[in-house]
């Protein structure tokens, strides 16, 4: 692969180097939000951003690319997402394919839940019905099948249609993306999904604004039992305007990969650090100046991930598990209160 692309741009975003800003002077985030740090960042990464990209998957798709050259920027062009030495950048999946995930997401859960209801409840109520028990058994089936019935069908017919009828059917780009995270330039970008949507803002347009100006929070959604869901947001400081990364690794039990997401996305606007050392990052590494650098200082392996076999790739899962779950970020000192007077 050639890079074409410039160098790193002015306002690229260098932990060495971080511009005095303005005090803040207004909290965006909400209450239930946990504010995160700035710097002292490990080598970690959310779990699904290592079990999303398996050895085999990813030499599936280099031989994909070799066979059949641009496919890769053809996709991203028409989906609206990339993930490269350049720019991160997320969209979402169209309506008419978050509507078959939602049909076969719903079938398969009623027909599991019902099914493990009424298995466990048929034993427990044969004592108490004092009709015979195939009676018994016979009107359970009649209840089950009510339930049942649409709800296999439901999943069966998303099941077919992601797995058998041809991919475009299902799976259809939306309107554009959501938010951009550019490692060259530095810069975040939220884009307006209509007219005047950053009026206030002052942006006819994109809103469009360093890294360092934007904080991360962990928000905090209790469930109706009371447990705490997690999910990260970044929040611009100056301005409402936020990311939630919530389609990324979901809400959470736990805070960790919150946290992990955190440090990846210090890690990888950070010129004056190599890209995080991910399985869909690493086809781009000889692209990006400062890990080329790194690379060749540490001496890793160019095909580290790709020519990884099963068993070591399951012990790098569990060991960047371990390594997230042993992540303290919250106690960390915030390096950016440096640069900026927080409220």
């Amino acid at each position: 692969m050639t890079d074409t692309s410039p160098p790193y741009g002015p306002k690229a975003y260098d932990s060495r180097h971080i511009p005095q800003q303005p005090p803040q002077i207004r909290q965006h985030a909400g209450l239930l939000c946990m504010p995160l740090p700035w710097g002292n960042t490990q080598e970690v990464a959310p779990m699904t951003f290592i079990e999303d990209n398996s050895p085999a998957e990813l030499r599936e798709e280099e031989e994909e690319e070799r066979k059949n050259p641009g496919n890769r920027a053809r996709k991203q062009e028409k989906f609206h997402n990339a993930c490269d030495h350049i720019r991160y950048r997320q969209a979402q999946a169209s309506a008419w394919t978050q509507l078959w995930v939602f049909i076969g997401s719903i079938g398969k859960g009623f027909f599991l839940i019902w099914t493990g209801l009424l298995i466990v409840s048929f034993p427990l109520l044969l004592p108490v019905d004092k009709s015979p028990w195939l009676h018994q058994l016979e009107r359970t089936f009649d209840m089950w099948l009510w339930v049942a019935a649409p709800s296999l069908l439901a999943w069966l017919l998303a099941h077919i249609a992601f797995f058998y009828l041809p991919r475009t059917f299902i799976v259809t780009p939306s309107k554009g993306p959501l938010w951009e995270l550019n490692r060259q330039t530095g810069m975040v970008t939220v884009f307006a999904h209509k007219p005047g949507q950053f009026k206030e803002q002052g942006y006819d347009g994109d809103f469009i604004r360093p890294f360092h100006e934007f904080d991360a929070y962990v928000h905090v959604l209790p469930t109706r039992q009371g447990m705490p869901l997690y999910s990260l947001h970044l929040v611009h400081r100056y301005q409402l305007v936020a990311i939630d990364f919530m389609p990324l690794i979901g809400r959470q039990s736990s805070d960790k990969n919150s946290l992990a997401l955190w440090d990846m996305w210090q890690n990888y606007m950070d010129i004056s650090k190599p890209l995080p050392d991910i399985p869909a990052l690493e086809e781009f590494r000889h692209l990006d100046p400062t890990t080329i650098e790194d690379d060749r200082r540490t001496g890793r392996n160019p095909r580290h991930w790709r020519d990884m076999d099963d068993r070591t790739f399951k012990a790098a899962i569990l060991a960047m598990q371990d390594r997230t779950n042993q992540l303290d970020a919250l106690r960390r000192p915030n390096l950016m209160a440096q640069h900026v007077q927080y409220l």
